[in-house]
């Protein structure tokens, strides 16, 4: 039997691979079915660096039946380009998207863009191999829970499928061979869900309920990278690192144990709130040299309008706690959040800046799909491209002349300031 050809493609920022497409591939050939029928490869490509047109000779050469492409609102422009392309020349390839920016609206994609044919909601290593084994010739579309999708001219959607409550049935794509560690571009995720619902964030209000990859699995994990001389720098995926104390301590034992070649964890999301020294000392065991934090905004009436957690001697606190012990901390400020208005802005910048982090990011707020505010945005009196990456064009006291002018403030702040670029 001749095996059918599946391409998993994701469009990433310069050296980095696709986590997300690694969990789909090892959940998928889990099925024997799969594994005799299918074989399933994974394609990264650099989304600056690449054109449209090298990425269609690649598929010319493998010539796939079924193409599933990793969505978000800084890459879909490519991806779509790509499948209206791949369509055209191949019109029986299956186009299947998935990830955070087509996941919510996946009906408004199939009936905007007709060369799609399927789209994953939520989670989707279960779907998409209950989805391609519908491509493969066993099953019927219609009973595959968690999808939008085409037949003919009409577009369909059949009921959500909930989280996956037991993330042991995942493999880990690194133990088993499909993503292979590499220097400051690996991830660990040892948990998935949010304690907080952050009204501009996808991740706690779609995925509240925190759910467990088992600890053996993450200790395994760690090891592999940590056995590895030439992996010196990876990270941390984790909404929060520090949610809870005994869990911090619990992974902070794993690594020190593992940790031969002296190896660290750069840029770990944090609540700078929850820091101690007892955290700090901890932080230090797993050798975390940075990490990244709020507070988006300092000002009450916006962080109630966004459900922002923040309390601001706490948070201080924590950003000296971590500067004073050699921890770089990198804040982040949001613009356009409805309730500031742009001398507001001005003020957690002061705020900010009179605390001294390493770094501070500033960005602009984007109304992503599937958060409160994209979905309530008449009530929040946003007006936003909707158009990915979705930017906010004005808030209520906050119009876009002001918004403008907050943006050109935070480049000049951010060349002053010797950090990182403007994030668009």
């Amino acid at each position: 039997m001749t095996k059918r050809n599946i391409l998993l493609i994701s469009y990433n920022w310069a050296n980095h691979f696709s986590l997300a497409l690694g969990y789909v591939k090892a959940y998928a050939m889990k099925d024997d079915f799969i594994r005799r029928s299918a074989n399933i490869e994974i394609l990264d490509f650099d989304t600056a660096g690449l054109n449209i047109q090298q990425v269609i000779y690649y598929l010319s050469q493998r010539r796939p039946d079924v193409i599933g492409f990793s969505c978000y609102c800084w890459n879909i422009e490519k991806v779509l380009d790509t499948a209206r392309i791949a369509k055209t020349i191949y019109p029986t390839i299956q186009i299947v998207l998935g990830g955070p920016e087509v996941s919510p609206i996946g009906l408004k994609y199939l009936k905007e863009y007709p060369f799609l044919d399927a789209v994953i909601k939520g989670e989707g290593e279960i779907t998409f191999a209950e989805l391609l084994r519908c491509s493969l010739g066993q099953g019927s579309i219609q009973d595959v829970s968690g999808i939008s999708y085409r037949i003919d001219d009409h577009v369909f959607e059949n009921p959500d499928r909930p989280p996956i409550e037991d993330l042991s049935q995942i493999p880990s794509p690194y133990l088993e061979g499909i993503l292979i560690p590499k220097d400051k571009v690996s991830y660990i995720e040892t948990y998935r869900g949010c304690i907080f619902r952050c009204h501009y964030c996808f991740e706690g209000k779609n995925l509240p309920r925190l759910r467990f990859f088992p600890d053996e699995r993450v200790r395994r994990e760690i090891e592999l990278f940590m056995n590895n001389p030439e992996i010196k720098t990876f990270h941390f995926v984790d909404t929060v690192f520090n949610f809870r104390k005994e869990r911090l301590a619990k992974i902070a034992d794993m690594l020190a144990a593992a940790n031969r070649y002296g190896a660290d964890l750069r840029t770990v999301e944090i609540i700078a709130e929850f820091v101690d020294e007892e955290t700090v000392q901890l932080f230090k065991k797993a050798n975390v040299r940075s990490i990244e934090t709020g507070p988006q905004t300092v000002n009450e009436d916006t962080l109630k309008n966004v459900n922002r957690y923040y309390k601001a001697e706490q948070f201080r606190n924590g950003v000296r706690l971590l500067e004073e012990h050699g921890i770089e901390v990198t804040t982040d400020l949001i613009i356009g959040l409805p309730g500031d208005t742009f001398f507001k802005f001005v003020r957690s910048v002061r705020t900010i800046l009179d605390m001294k982090p390493s770094t501070i990011i500033f960005s602009i707020l984007h109304v992503l799909p599937g958060t409160v505010l994209y979905e309530k945005s008449d009530e929040f009196g946003l007006k936003f491209d909707d158009k990915a990456p979705h930017l906010v064009l004005s808030a209520p006291d906050f119009p876009f002349e002001d918004i403008d002018k907050a943006v050109i403030m935070a480049f000049s702040l951010d060349k002053e300031y010797n950090i990182k670029p403007l994030k668009a």
